[in-house]
């Protein structure tokens, strides 16, 4: 019986796609791929696997991650959307804060500054855990272009849980 329900559930969903066009979905297909990534065992929640952020290493940072700019994440001047750059620093702010305390934390606060519009086909956000304390860190982050030039920087403060 549960089956059945689900099957109908199924050809309900695959019938509204049908008035999808390509574009559009090749965007569904992007984020069901991105939900069963984030059912898997990866760490990353379901954001992270939507816009594509990979976890890379960086000498002198606490962690890195690195976001393919596309057509997902553009405002309507084509550059990367503010919100977006605003994620980025706080998930990489978030990582390095998790990382120093090897437990689930929480975001205080977040201040971020652009220092100029981000485009190109990536960026990547630095960061590093500048005070931690014994449940609050306080953490930094740049946000960098292709060719390594900050085009964004901010401060995040995260609560651990003990």
């Amino acid at each position: 019986m549960m089956h059945d329900s689900r099957e109908k559930e199924k050809q309900v969903y695959l019938q509204k796609l049908a008035d999808f066009d390509a574009e559009d979905l090749l965007v569904a297909l992007h984020a069901a791929e991105a939900s069963r990534e984030n059912r898997g065992e990866h760490g990353f929640y379901f954001l992270h696997h939507f816009l594509g952020e990979k976890q890379v290493e960086i000498a002198g940072y606490d962690a890195s991650i690195q976001l393919p700019v596309n057509q997902l994440v553009l405002n309507p001047l084509n550059m990367l959307h503010g919100g977006v750059t605003a994620l980025l620093c706080d998930n990489v702010m978030g990582l390095a804060s998790f990382l120093d305390k090897k437990r689930p934390g929480v975001t205080l606060d977040l201040h971020i500054r652009y220092h100029q519009p981000i485009r190109g086909t990536h960026t990547t956000a630095r960061a590093k855990v500048i005070s931690s304390g014994g449940r609050i860190n306080i953490t930094t982050c740049e946000v960098v272009d292709e060719t390594g030039k900050v085009m964004a920087t901010a401060t995040g403060s995260f609560y651990h849980k003990v």
